[in-house]
């Protein structure tokens, strides 16, 4: 004889029916179990109406099993209930993880499911497979060109998402990129630019003179971190000076690596003229408002838009951050001193010594970088 008060429990002075799906039968529902309130707190009622329940749901069971379901309770089938989208999975985790946190995180998590859905669609959670997964991992590395770090940054995105929704959803299926293997794969895009693309790509970016190629005509031949760029405020540039430049400082929106990122950078060549160009679109107090205000930086979005254009209109083995690569091999070229190559990079310092001072003036900084230019 079935012992009834096992599927029964009180919560504040209400029972409830709650009976836990077989193993062989838990892909057809919502949740593993179900959970019914009696709307009583007499423990006999609750007895007899959840004698009635378990009937009914032994009573599916056996249909489920003969695959013939026609039972009241078809209303927690999964094949009843619509299922939530991608897009509509993502809204829950933003909503649930989101609190509190720097737009940053809203940017990037949206950035990376719009990936997904570029690549695969926005469909029912529960119609990803993992085949569907391994399709996406090619996408991102083949066809976008992304590192094994950066596919392994938006698939664990992606994972997270995708966990959330099923815990909180109650859905009983497994998520298909728990375990997305990523192969090894050599960085690419981090060797220096030769002169002639170099300068190439410099002409091209002020030809076209947007902000998205300014940002990376600045670049050339400061050798900044991207981030470093798109924080600058309008008080951070000096135009007006004998020796016009850029200080380098933290600010709210924008940190700093390290504290050698700390440096003021004489503007030369292209950079110069980058800058002179920028003031005049920008329309905030920001040099690059798109990817600028007063709560955050947004490098990731410029860093992916930036290599996109790169990739496109000069090679898959140039990235960025090769700019920066290439500022200290031009350095290195005119045989400019170790110390100064790391205070105008804003690298950390390789000796005790270099500690100590203030550091190069501003115009000895100018006469090096005026070298690399005109060599």
């Amino acid at each position: 004889m079935v012992d009834h008060f096992r599927y029964i429990f009180r919560k504040r002075d209400t029972f409830y029916f709650s009976v836990r799906v077989p193993k062989l039968l838990q892909k057809h529902y919502v949740k593993h179990r179900i959970q019914i309130c009696l709307h009583t707190s007499d423990e006999s009622h609750a007895l007899k109406e959840a004698q009635q329940l378990f009937h009914e749901v032994s009573k599916q069971w056996r249909e489920l099993r003969l695959k013939n379901s026609t039972s009241e309770f078809d209303k927690y089938l999964v094949t009843h209930q619509t299922q939530p989208t991608l897009n509509e999975a993502l809204e829950v985790y933003l909503k649930t993880k989101g609190h509190n946190r720097a737009e940053n995180f809203f940017i990037a998590t949206r950035r990376n499911i719009s990936y997904l859905v570029k690549a695969i669609g926005d469909k029912a959670l529960e119609q990803f497979t993992t085949a569907d997964a391994s399709k996406f991992r090619i996408w991102l590395m083949d066809e976008q060109g992304l590192s094994a770090t950066s596919t392994r940054r938006v698939m664990s995105s992606v994972k997270s998402v995708f966990n959330l929704s099923i815990g909180e959803l109650g859905l009983a299926i497994s998520n298909p990129f728990s375990s997305v293997y990523i192969p090894p794969k050599e960085v690419t895009g981090r060797s220096a630019m030769p002169s002639e693309l170099l300068i190439k790509l410099q002409e091209k970016c002020l030809k076209i003179n947007d902000e998205k190629r300014l940002i990376i005509a600045l670049l050339t031949d400061t050798g900044m971190r991207l981030s470093e760029a798109l924080g600058l405020h309008k008080n951070d540039i000096d135009l007006d000076s004998s020796t016009p430049s850029i200080t380098i400082k933290e600010h709210s929106w924008r940190s700093l690596k390290t504290q050698s990122s700390n440096r003021k950078i004489p503007l030369v060549g292209y950079s110069y003229l980058a800058v002179q160009k920028a003031l005049i679109l920008s329309t905030s107090d920001y040099l690059f408002p798109s990817y600028c205000n007063s709560s955050t930086t947004k490098s990731n979005s410029a860093s992916a838009a930036l290599n996109t254009w790169l990739k496109r209109n000069l090679s898959k083995d140039y990235v960025i951050h090769s700019l920066r690569h290439s500022f200290r091999d031009r350095l290195r070229a005119i045989q400019c001193p170790s110390e100064l190559i790391n205070e105008l990079g804003g690298w950390s310092k390789s000796s005790v010594g270099e500690s100590y001072g203030d550091g190069y003036p501003l115009s000895v900084k100018h006469e090096w970088m005026q070298k690399i230019c005109s060599n």
